[in-house]
């Protein structure tokens, strides 16, 4: 798939995604999620650089919503999924620093900061395995803005 048209697809699908009421954006969140798992790599990489492509053209409220959504559904995951996306994200962002400025970053930890405790730990535990997995976990860390260090107490 060539990127133009994977990035107006992720923007497409996000644009759903955040129309939909809570109930129904879990449920399907849930079901994207588990297909997500079952894509070959190139495919999960495609998905996870096209939402970090896009996200930056939605307003950040309603970015906020579908975060807390999607932290809500993928902490239900395995902690080896959960790890297994993180990094993914994690090596976009590595290939491409400049992704994390426009990322909107203050919204997404104010929504981490109010997720259910034991999922909120649940996630924190898998996002610092996932950094402290590659082998250039510094280059990592110093990309991550103050604030997510500091929800996720590696300041």
């Amino acid at each position: 798939m060539n990127s133009i048209a994977n990035e107006q697809t992720v923007e497409n699908i996000i644009q759903t995604l955040i129309a939909l009421p809570e109930f129904l954006r879990k449920s399907v969140l849930e079901g994207r999620i588990k297909e997500f798992f079952s894509l070959g790599a190139q495919d999960k990489h495609e998905i996870v650089l096209g939402v970090l492509q896009s996200i930056s053209s939605f307003e950040e409220k309603k970015i906020s919503v579908l975060v807390k959504t999607w932290l809500e559904v993928l902490s239900n995951f395995d902690a080896a999924q959960i790890v297994e996306m993180l990094r993914l994200y994690c090596q976009e962002i590595r290939n491409d620093p400049v992704i994390i400025q426009r990322i909107p970053v203050r919204a997404i930890t104010n929504v981490f900061y109010v997720v259910e405790e034991t999922k909120k730990q649940k996630l924190a535990d898998c996002l610092k395995e996932t950094i402290l997995s590659f082998p250039d976990k510094d280059r990592i860390i110093n990309l991550i803005p103050e604030e997510g260090l500091d929800v996720l107490g590696m300041k």
